[in-house]
């Protein structure tokens, strides 16, 4: 039986969550099903298949020219914000929330009837968290940092609490429970589905040779260039190994100038290549001998099964989030000590000993799309 799916998420940049929505979107609309995907902020840098469904609605812009709306934010930013630190998104997601049910009911009029909601990412229903219904899902990929005050169980309760929560990774969900307990927020329902991977366009669009592959053997990383990537760490870990591979750092982000002038303050530029933001890069993936992942956090860490996808093994620091729910099996060992010590050992034991990926097809198999698809399917909506 087909559906009617309302994918939403805050805008289609090139990053993760964004990425494993056009995922979804796509094995869904290649079921047969009506998929709509809501654009909160923009962005156009990664599109779903051409039967999906954009549409770009910005609500707070369109509070914002009302005049209600206008007098509305220009008091809580002028009042409200300053007193209660971090309180923005209260005050966008109560009116958010009512936006939103005013689309689901125009896209309802236009289409016929949506049979399931699912909102990506914090920032997605950050923005419209006052809106109940019982086919909205909301799908978090980390837990909110640190137990803080209890202001924070304030703004957590606006979020969690009645909410139908998937989490994608045993690992979040754990971490989740646990800092809402101790708030007493209770969701009304939990699920834990992972990551949705298109296997075979993955591997044939690793199969394409961009002009810029490097010759020399390389280790990579494709990651956003930002604090909690920690490429700093990674670079220094990368020279103590002391291979005689190369480094790509694939990717872009607010640490980029910063990265870029370590690299020349080490005068490694001959070895170490940063070479920006790629829409398709697996091809990097896919001719590296080893993947590298050096974050302080990953919830997930898409990456590693796109990299294994690609057949490139990876190594890992013990870092908190999803990365051991990932890196199973033989892979596990190369998950290792979160010092620069530990991944330098971590890279040069990946390229002695690499895992033998094509020994163990469910490492893959089990973020294979049409799997997580039918799990998403299978979420109640009464």
């Amino acid at each position: 039986m087909t559906q009617r799916v309302l994918l939403i998420v805050r805008k289609l940049n090139i990053g993760g969550i964004q990425r494993v929505t056009i995922n979804l979107a796509n094995v869904l609309h290649r079921a047969g099903h009506d998929v709509h995907v809501l654009v909160l902020k923009g962005g156009d840098e990664l599109l779903p298949d051409p039967g999906v469904t954009l549409h770009y609605e910005d609500f707070d812009k369109a509070f914002r020219r009302t005049g209600t709306g206008l007098a509305y934010d220009l008091v809580t930013r002028a009042l409200l914000k300053p007193v209660v630190p971090g309180s923005g998104f209260l005050w966008r997601g109560h009116y958010g929330g009512r936006y939103l049910k005013q689309f689901v009911e125009r896209l309802e009029r236009d289409h016929g009837p949506v049979d399931r909601i699912i909102a990506r990412g914090q920032g997605a229903f950050e923005t419209v968290w006052s809106w109940q219904d019982p086919r909205f899902w909301q799908v978090t990929v980390s837990w909110p940092g640190d137990y803080g005050s209890r202001l924070k169980g304030f703004y957590l309760k606006r979020l969690y609490d009645g909410k139908r929560v998937v989490c994608n990774t045993p690992n979040v969900r754990e971490q989740l429970e646990k800092q809402l307990g101790h708030y007493d927020i209770a969701p009304s329902h939990w699920a834990t589905i992972g990551n949705p991977c298109d296997i075979e366009a993955i591997r044939a669009m690793a199969d394409e040779t961009p002009d810029d592959l490097p010759v020399k053997p390389y280790v990579v990383h494709v990651c956003r260039l930002s604090r909690v990537k920690r490429q700093d760490f990674l670079i220094r870990a990368y020279l103590k190994s002391g291979i005689e591979e190369d480094l790509v750092i694939v990717g872009d982000g607010p640490m980029r100038e910063s990265v870029e002038q370590l690299v020349d303050e080490l005068d490694v530029r001959d070895r170490i290549h940063v070479i920006g933001s790629r829409t398709n890069p697996y091809p990097w993936m896919k001719h590296a001998r080893l993947f590298v992942l050096s974050s302080m956090s990953e919830a997930f860490g898409i990456v590693l099964a796109e990299s294994m996808i690609c057949g490139t093994p990876c190594v890992a620091v013990d870092a908190p989030g999803g990365i051991r729910n990932v890196l199973i099996n033989d892979q596990r060992r190369l998950i290792v000590d979160n010092t620069i010590d530990g991944l330098a050992e971590g890279i040069r034991e990946g390229l002695r000993h690499p895992p033998a990926l094509d020994q163990d097809p469910e490492l893959i198999e089990r973020y294979r799309d049409t799997r997580i698809m039918q799990q998403f399917l299978e979420l109640p909506t009464t």
